[in-house]
């Protein structure tokens, strides 16, 4: 993985990453299989991935939680589509379009550009679409 810790992530997986993230609790591969629309094997088939990977735990027959290492990578793809939605807002689109469009686009921005937009936009602590955590990487002066 790179410093953004989604080199290796297709779209779908951030959004793995991300539902389990908001979700906060142990899931079940139905859980997912319904979140996203998909058949059961192929949920089963990511998370395999994911575990692979070391950003999900999966117990046989039981909850899927993010690791350690999947809670700082999904932080940070949340972190990154909510500055991204905020930075389109800021330039004139509809909340709703403007997390549509940094959800299109987010998957290419890596973590030096996110602080960029970050630092441009004042540390925000709130996008159209949620609260935005800050990153000590970043926001650490702004915090002191």
């Amino acid at each position: 993985m790179t410093e953004s810790g989604d080199s290796a992530l297709t779209p779908r997986r951030m959004e793995y990453l991300m539902f389990l993230l908001e979700r906060d609790r142990p899931v079940t591969n139905a859980d997912l299989a319904e979140y996203f629309g998909v058949d059961p094997s192929t949920s089963t088939k990511t998370v395999r991935i994911l575990v692979e990977s070391g950003l999900v735990e999966h117990e046989p027959y039981g909850g899927i939680t993010l690791s350690e290492r999947g809670r700082r990578c999904a932080e940070f793809l949340v972190r990154r589509h909510r500055l991204l939605a905020l930075a389109f807002a800021r330039l004139g689109m509809a909340p709703e379009t403007a997390c549509e469009q940094a959800a299109r686009c987010e998957a290419r921005i890596p973590r030096d550009v996110v602080n960029t937009i970050c630092a441009a936009l004042g540390h925000p602590t709130r996008s159209v679409c949620g609260a935005i955590e800050h990153d000590r990487s970043c926001c650490i002066s702004s915090e002191e």
